[in-house]
């Protein structure tokens, strides 16, 4: 262990990385319940999601572990998945095994770019922008986290208060409670510790039910599992180029600035960071983080990426890979628990999607509203996402508006050649679509 992870350099034991992994995986324990719950409304295999998660998280995590030597677990992104759901296949009609071709194809991109600019990739978009996207994708999970407690309902094409008598909001209203009690007492792995106890009351309710043993071999995986349809992506001709390449544009970038932002605030805690984050092996983790990625396409599963609950583990003292291989171990345990997802309905996932937006929608605090050049692009951003139903059009709509802003201000410092670039694909997608 010392001459793989370097305990002793790092100043810390086995004990205390092993603690500080199984932290880490306490924390971001809810994402195998809550993926499939995501995935399969596209068609995808309940169970067969649920293997794929847990693998692609512990693959990609002993890949972070490797690689990099540091404490980050990865798993399907929670806002990925949903864009994986709502937009690429409910929004923009792509089936599920296109949508993990495209999946594949913005980790490959993200690889490349990890491997040519890694240690420079922290310039390429403004931050204000980074923290927008993170506090929409949070906005809109918010939303799918209502509609599907039914806390909140469509009518006539408007949002109303649902039925707060039925049983299955009461359900959802309970769990809620309990995981807003439990964060807000600083109760670590509040999530899945809610999702367990709201689990049991849809249990004893006759809301759910689970049929045999809790144990399963992964056999489903080979639904889910080396899906891809890359032809399919250009079956519709040239026409519907420009709407491809958004999408994969859009998808490298949440996944790239969420791993940045995440890696930037989390690493300062560590005692080898600087400023100029030359000591922090940013390419490597982004190359792990891209590598992660391609893995869960493989799978059967949205983009994978370092997980914010890492932090957890960064707080109970881990440092090095140990940690993180510590985590992987856990979720490859855990595959084996696919039957247990029926305990799982909306009722029981909806509380934790919508305290998993809050958490994102925290970002909000980090946009600097300073100057209307600022203020009106990351918040257009932020607000178009759930309105429009698409985390591409708020992005392309945030961009856009960007550029035009800085160059009403006159700022053209603050005028990338990255953000140029997206906001005229951006301009070109919007008109030919």
């Amino acid at each position: 262990m010392e001459k793989i992870f370097r305990l002793k350099q790092n100043n810390t034991t086995v004990a205390t990385e092993v603690r500080a992994g199984l932290t880490t995986f306490a924390a971001m324990a809810y994402i195998i319940f809550l993926n499939p719950v995501f995935l399969s409304e596209t068609g995808m295999n309940s169970a067969g999601v649920l293997t794929a998660t847990c693998l692609s998280a512990a693959l990609g995590t002993l890949l972070s572990a490797f690689l990099s030597n540091r404490p980050f677990a990865m798993a399907s992104g929670m806002g990925m998945n949903a864009y994986f759901t709502y937009t690429l296949c409910f929004t923009y009609g792509y089936t599920w095994q296109q949508a993990l071709a495209l999946t594949f194809i913005s980790g490959l991109i993200f690889l490349i770019i990890a491997l040519i600019a890694g240690k420079k990739a922290v310039g390429f978009i403004p931050e204000n922008m980074r923290h927008a996207i993170t506090a929409g994708i949070g906005l809109f999970i918010l939303l799918i986290g209502l509609l599907d407690a039914g806390i909140v309902e469509m009518t006539a094409g408007f949002p109303a208060l649902g039925n707060l008598k039925s049983l299955p909001v009461i359900t959802a209203l309970i769990g809620l409670a309990i995981i807003m009690v439990l964060t807000v007492l600083k109760v670590k792995g509040s999530l899945i510790i809610g999702m367990l106890i709201t689990a049991a009351f849809a249990w004893a309710t006759g809301q759910t039910g689970l049929n045999g043993s809790p144990f399963a071999l992964p056999t489903a995986l080979g639904d889910v599992a080396f899906k891809l349809d890359f032809s399919g992506l250009f079956s519709g001709g040239a026409a519907l180029i420009p709407m491809l390449v958004a999408v994969i544009i859009s998808m490298t970038i949440v996944d790239m600035f969420d791993t940045l932002g995440f890696l930037i605030g989390t690493l300062s805690r560590t005692e080898d960071f600087d400023k100029d984050y030359r000591s922090a092996r940013l390419d490597r983790i982004l190359a792990a983080d891209a590598g992660a990625t391609l893995i869960g396409a493989l799978c059967g599963t949205s983009t994978v990426t370092v997980y914010a609950e890492s932090a957890s583990g960064v707080e109970a003292g881990g440092r090095t890979g140990l940690t993180a291989m510590t985590t992987a171990i856990c979720f490859m345990l855990a595959v084996f628990f696919s039957p247990v997802t029926a305990l799982f309905n909306s009722a029981v996932t909806a509380p934790a999607l919508i305290m998993v937006g809050i958490y994102l929608m925290m970002d909000f605090k980090k946009i600097r509203f300073d100057a209307m050049d600022d203020t009106i692009p990351a918040l257009i951003t932020a607000v178009v996402m759930p309105f429009a139903y698409s985390i591409t059009t708020g992005i392309g709509a945030g961009f856009i508006s960007y550029v035009i802003c800085k160059i009403a201000a006159r700022k053209w410092k603050d005028l990338t050649p990255a953000s140029v670039i997206l906001a005229v694909i951006f301009v070109i997608y919007f008109v030919l679509n």
